[in-house]
């Protein structure tokens, strides 16, 4: 018999804000309070390059995994500062499923716990590349359907039951799914599921 799995996506579903501008907020705390200047002095150089669009996201992404390798970053109080942003499905505590994943472009070391935390098996998150940077390393889009598939395949699973998500980034996604439920879709998305005829159902989180 075919494994029941249920896939939620991170940033703006499971928690209603980005992880990652958070974590970078709390880098710069981390920094400033340990009197580490030219750490936090170049951290604020990439934001400032990033705010001028002269990086890209996934340039930013790869530097600050860079910048923290091997620090004794306490992940563990971060994912507890955002308990505050959680949002509560039923599908995540729902026994019924045999395997939930945690889907997300974040960075996997703290992905990981709030995938540990909310009662996930499994989280596919963004790993440092050890090969260099390269502009599709996130796990993103078709990176992130990619890795989905992948990992499906490992456990002789051959579809999701239901996925939820609040991005048309994960648009590819919502075609593996028998159903989809979409956190306060934007027009454009909510137009390209009804065109492509995907099955799913809208839910509002303030």
């Amino acid at each position: 018999m075919n494994k029941k799995v249920l896939v939620v996506d991170l940033d703006g579903t499971l928690y209603n804000t980005n992880t990652f501008h958070e974590f970078l907020k709390f880098l710069l705390s981390f920094y400033f309070n340990d009197f580490r200047l030219f750490k936090l002095k170049y951290l604020i150089v990439l934001m400032k390059l990033r705010f001028l669009r002269l990086i890209s996201h996934a340039r930013l992404k790869y530097e600050v995994l860079k910048l923290i390798r091997n620090e004794a970053v306490d992940f563990e109080a971060f994912v507890s500062e955002l308990s505050e942003y959680r949002n509560e499905f039923e599908e995540v505590s729902d026994a019924s499923f045999d395997i939930k994943i945690l889907a997300t472009a974040a960075p996997s070391c703290y992905a990981e716990l709030i995938a540990k935390h909310s009662g996930f098996d499994v989280c596919l998150a963004t790993d440092f590349p050890e090969n260099g940077f390269s502009p599709d390393f996130e796990n993103l889009r078709e990176q992130k359907k990619n890795n989905l598939l992948k990992y499906l395949e490992s456990k002789a699973v051959t579809s999701v039951d239901v996925f939820i998500t609040d991005h048309i980034d994960d648009a590819s996604i919502t075609q593996l799914a028998t159903k989809n439920i979409i956190i306060n879709p934007d027009v454009k998305f909510s137009n390209w599921l009804k065109e492509n005829l995907v099955n799913f159902e809208t839910r509002k989180i303030t």
